[in-house]
């Protein structure tokens, strides 16, 4: 089947009425999801009102045509990194301002907690190009995984549109209950107080090639600490649930990382992402690896060269080559200290976060 009629196909899939109502019409306004935990907020996923005139009809079979209609090969390219959200820039350039790294200790928020990866229900089938680029000049690598491997089809490219402008990030398929969650980047999915619009995930991308088509978001979560304020980082983590494509939940068809919360600061991780800032251009996996350390003020970081459009890619401990638990992602960087990555620390916010997304299926 090819990439185009896959996503030409994918079903939004609900998960009640009032899902039905609010996320599958085209047009409709943001409505803030319950929770019973205050420290999380989310939202059904939308439409940007510029696709929203496109669709024709409401429903999710509308919503869905629009959007791969929007989507285009051109498009996609011209997604800017989002280290250039306007919000990102404004809370970067605060945070290098303030003096480099915070000074207070990062640890383990409480007692540790973990979920193991999961291996797709059936051998996912994949179409479409299994080109790779070369190596580039900085220490980040190429791991050039065949498609279907593992890391690979777990791993993604995310597209949004927030505040007005197209944006790339990097995504992560987390094993859940519900098997419909991807893992990223608070920031990949709002920004000033509004959410992202238009939000899809191309697990395996390679070279302008969807081998497993494009799959797009129903909900969206965040911390609310980090929806309120976007420059404390430390709380910089988000959450997307997936529609059904073909019938499918995401993790049922790709299989899901695992996820690990409040572990020691040291452990040895893989990161994985798209950076499309130079020296990069997005369009392979690109991968680093090493050890964390104390970011200070509830972050962690490691030696990471990876650059803007990488930010949500997983960092993977307990890595056996296929499968590992998520304990950080890119996330940010300072002007001043180019070779590292930061992350939040994945601790009692991230056990929110997942525990309050977990069992949401599409």
């Amino acid at each position: 089947m090819s990439t185009r009629l896959l996503r030409g196909l994918a079903a939004l899939a609900v998960v009640t009425a009032a899902t039905l109502a609010t996320a599958g019409t085209a047009g409709a306004a943001p409505a803030t999801l319950s929770t019973s935990n205050s420290a999380v907020i989310g939202s059904y996923a939308q439409l940007s009102p510029e696709v929203a005139r496109t669709a024709t009809g409401n429903g999710p079979d509308a919503r869905q045509r629009a959007l791969a209609a929007y989507w285009t090969p051109t498009r996609m390219k011209a997604a800017k990194p989002d280290t250039e959200i306007p919000t990102v820039k404004a809370a970067l350039a605060a945070r290098d301002s303030a003096g480099n790294r915070a000074t207070s200790t990062t640890r383990p928020q409480g007692p540790s907690g973990s979920v193991a990866p999961a291996a797709p229900a059936v051998e996912p089938k994949a179409s479409g190009s299994t080109a790779t680029s070369p190596g580039m000049s900085t220490q980040a690598y190429y791991p050039n995984y065949p498609v279907g491997h593992p890391v690979a089809r777990t791993s993604g490219k995310v597209y949004f549109t927030l505040n007005g402008g197209n944006y790339v990030c990097s995504a992560t398929i987390v094993n859940t209950e519900g098997k419909s969650e991807v893992w990223t980047a608070g920031h990949c999915l709002t920004g000033n107080r509004a959410w992202a619009t238009n939000w899809t995930f191309v697990p395996n991308y390679n070279n302008g090639s969807a081998p497993y088509g494009y799959w797009y978001a129903t909900q969206l979560w965040t911390t609310t600490a980090w929806f309120n304020n976007n420059g404390d980082f430390a709380n910089d983590v988000g959450s997307a649930v997936m529609a059904r494509s073909n019938g499918w939940r995401i993790t049922d068809y790709l299989g899901g990382q695992g996820i690990a919360w409040n572990y020691p600061i040291g452990q040895y991780d893989y990161a994985f992402g798209y950076p499309a800032a130079s020296p990069f251009n997005g369009e392979v996996l690109t991968a680093e690896n090493g050890p964390t350390y104390d970011g200070g003020g509830g972050t962690i970081y490691m030696l990471n060269y990876m650059t803007g459009g990488s930010s949500g890619g997983g960092w993977l401990m307990s890595f056996d080559g296929n499968w590992g638990y998520l304990n950080g992602h890119n996330d940010f960087k300072y002007n001043t200290l180019p070779q590292y990555m930061f992350s939040p620390y994945y601790g009692n916010q991230v056990a929110d976060l997942y525990n309050t997304v977990r069992n949401i299926s599409s």
